[in-house]
């Protein structure tokens, strides 16, 4: 059985973000937290069937919101700091549940705070998952266990980033043809829909 429970957290940002976590009973042992894109949440597409792989595999899913989203608040360089705080106060009560297993998985905006996040946290075991990462996601991952989703159209992909991951112990990068910064085909609905089973069963693997 999968109950919700919802983690009220008090944003700068001026509003009340509740937070959703979807946990198992009995308990598990193993939490996937999900950190959604600046115009992508978690109930997009690859974040929504994301949630649906982990939980069949037996993770507790925390789906996290953004402060600023919820407000309705321009984003812009200083909104960051907000956004990480938001971010820690979201995932502290669920890490509280004493999860020995984490895996945190950023989409674009949410990769640098995954990566944040996953070095800061002394789990027996810690995985980081970036779908579109951006910025400094994939700076600093020494040894952790990384999995980094690319489309090879999305404007902000970047080739020579994962060539300097190539042959890369505890790195893996799946670069999909032809897809956007939102892991779709552009104008082709039919063609995003057939790809999206091959994202999500590379996310699985991962996760098992």
């Amino acid at each position: 059985m999968v109950e919700t429970i919802m983690l009220p957290v008090e944003s700068r940002f001026g509003v009340t973000v509740y937070n959703q976590l979807l946990a198992h009973d009995p308990p598990s042992d193993k939490l996937l937290v999900v950190l959604p894109g600046k115009g992508y949440t978690c109930n997009h597409p690859v974040l929504y069937y994301l949630r649906r792989a982990a939980l069949a595999l037996g993770y507790d899913v925390l789906s996290v919101e953004y402060g600023f989203q919820v407000a309705n608040a321009e984003f812009d360089a200083t909104t960051v700091e907000s956004l990480q705080e938001d971010a820690e106060a979201a995932v502290r009560p669920a890490l509280a549940r004493g999860y020995r297993r984490v895996c945190f998985a950023g989409k674009s905006l949410g990769t640098p705070l995954a990566n944040e996040l996953a070095r800061g946290l002394r789990a027996e075991t810690v995985s980081l998952l970036l779908l579109t990462p951006i910025g400094g996601a994939m700076q600093g991952l020494g040894s952790l266990p990384t999995l980094a989703v690319f489309g090879s159209a999305d404007a902000l992909y970047a080739p020579e980033i994962v060539a300097a991951f190539d042959g890369h112990p505890t790195v893996t990068c799946r670069v999909f043809d032809g897809l956007n910064h939102s892991l779709e085909v552009k104008g082709d609905w039919h063609a995003s829909l057939e790809v999206l089973p091959d994202i999500i069963a590379t996310c699985e693997d991962f996760l098992r």
